[in-house]
């Protein structure tokens, strides 16, 4: 499973799959606003992909599942166990060319209402995926 993910700086694929290191996949593919993450980057250093209005999150839980207790968000997680994050989410897309064409747009808004149908869409699909985690605490509304 993939997808994009626009911020307020950049796009991002984002998967399941995992890289030559076994991290899933979080890497930009595209930059509208200067950032400290160069476009072809990936993140590195964890196995669970956080998705929150904050931003996409690559970390790893800071204490195991126990007793089939969901699995910890992000932002639940100290800060030292993430490996990578990116800036606020603006629209979540199943296919990248609706990705790249919102990036283009004029006054983009954390969690903007113009791509809501995209981004529930995306949300849904991600529904039951183990890699991906949304947050309890700053998930994405509008």
């Amino acid at each position: 499973m993939e997808f994009f993910a626009v911020t307020t700086t950049s796009v991002y694929l984002v998967s399941d799959q995992r890289g030559d290191q076994g991290f899933p996949i979080i890497e930009k593919i595209a930059q509208m606003q200067p950032s400290s993450v160069a476009v072809g980057q990936r993140f590195k250093n964890g196995r669970l992909v956080g998705i929150g209005r904050y931003g996409i999150v690559l970390y790893d839980e800071d204490h195991p599942n126990s007793n089939g207790q969901p699995r910890q968000c992000a932002d639940e997680v100290n800060l030292a166990f993430w490996g990578g994050h990116t800036s606020s989410v603006i629209a979540l897309f199943l296919r990248k060319e609706e990705a790249m064409e919102c990036s283009s747009c004029e006054a983009l808004q954390n969690c903007d209402k113009r791509w809501q149908s995209q981004t529930e869409e995306t949300l849904k699909a991600l529904d039951g995926n183990g890699v991906f985690v949304l947050s309890r605490l700053e998930s994405i509304s509008f």
